[in-house]
């Protein structure tokens, strides 16, 4: 459904198209389109910049439940603004969109902080994981579907969710692939699954073929003795769902693996309640992002 652009224009979103990798230069008649969103529906809207990279979307609507988004496809590579809102307090903004070469070279990129939040049910553990990369260059970095970004999952991984961070997540032989791009900075993906223990005692094999300059590992402190191969136990912390026995190191090379050992897992027919998983999902968003950072600004 069209936005209304009639009833209240007086908005006004502006700025420049530059492509930052160097040189840093504005980019001439590139094609910026405007999605607003509202209500479930959305629309757009198409402009070209100017010989200096500028570009406007003046008499756009104000007020209401309303949110906009810039983009553009620049070298094949689709890049976009975070969400932009206007008010009758803030009319005007002014929303630069940062593009950059592409390069297939990918052997600058490498793994950031790791995190795993280990949650134990009867008979099964649910594991639940943030992972970022990190492209210090300033070119994109463009990944082939031919030759994908890989996020091995240990043996036995079941019901595996990507949650956030991918474009078009593919899971098959035990790990997820994805071939989205890594523009210059730092990008996270997170996923989880979930581990059958037939045996009181379970080996969760965690791979990190780009490595990490940081690894934390949280499991629920549940009456389990946990161990973690090459980490260093921190104690107790509180995590997404309680008390958490935190295991940290790092930095591990590409390629690299920890290796976490659970023993007095709890068993039962029904390895994992359905409610609980769906309760976890929801909180995962939030929680564990939350922990993420806060772990990251210890780690710095």
């Amino acid at each position: 459904m069209p936005a209304d652009l009639t009833a209240s224009g007086d908005g006004k979103i502006q700025g420049r198209v530059i492509d930052r990798t160097a040189p840093q230069h504005p980019v001439a008649h590139q094609t910026v389109r405007l999605t607003i969103v509202e209500r479930g529906a959305s629309s757009d809207l198409a402009v070209i910049s100017d010989g200096a990279g500028r570009f406007q979307f003046p008499r756009v609507p104000l007020g209401g439940i309303r949110v906009f988004v810039l983009s553009t496809e620049y070298r094949g590579v689709r890049y976009a603004s975070d969400r932009v809102v206007l008010s009758a307090a803030a009319p005007v903004r002014d929303v630069d969109l940062a593009v950059y070469e592409p390069s297939s070279n990918r052997s600058a990129v490498r793994g950031t902080v790791a995190l795993a939040v280990v949650d134990v049910a009867r008979g099964a553990v649910r594991v639940s994981v943030v992972q970022g990369l990190a492209n210090p260059t300033d070119r994109t970095v463009v990944v082939s579907p031919r030759d994908p970004l890989v996020f091995p999952l240990p043996p036995g991984a079941e019901t595996v969710t990507p949650l956030a961070g991918w474009r078009d997540p593919h899971i098959a032989a035990g790990r997820i692939t994805d071939a989205f791009p890594l523009t210059p900075g730092t990008v996270q993906v997170a996923y989880a699954y979930e581990l059958g223990a037939r045996e009181s005692s379970l080996r969760l094999a965690w791979s990190l073929p780009y490595g990490a300059t940081d690894v934390e590992v949280l499991v629920a402190d549940v009456g389990v003795r946990a161990a973690a191969d090459g980490l260093i136990s921190q104690g107790s912390v509180t995590g997404p769902r309680g008390q958490y026995r935190r295991f940290s190191g790092g930095p591990l090379p590409g390629g690299g693996q920890v290796v976490v050992r659970l023993r007095g897992v709890p068993s039962a027919k029904d390895p994992w309640p359905g409610a609980v998983a769906a309760g976890f999902g929801v909180v995962l968003a939030g929680g564990l992002m939350i922990a993420l950072r806060r772990f990251q600004r210890v780690s710095t």
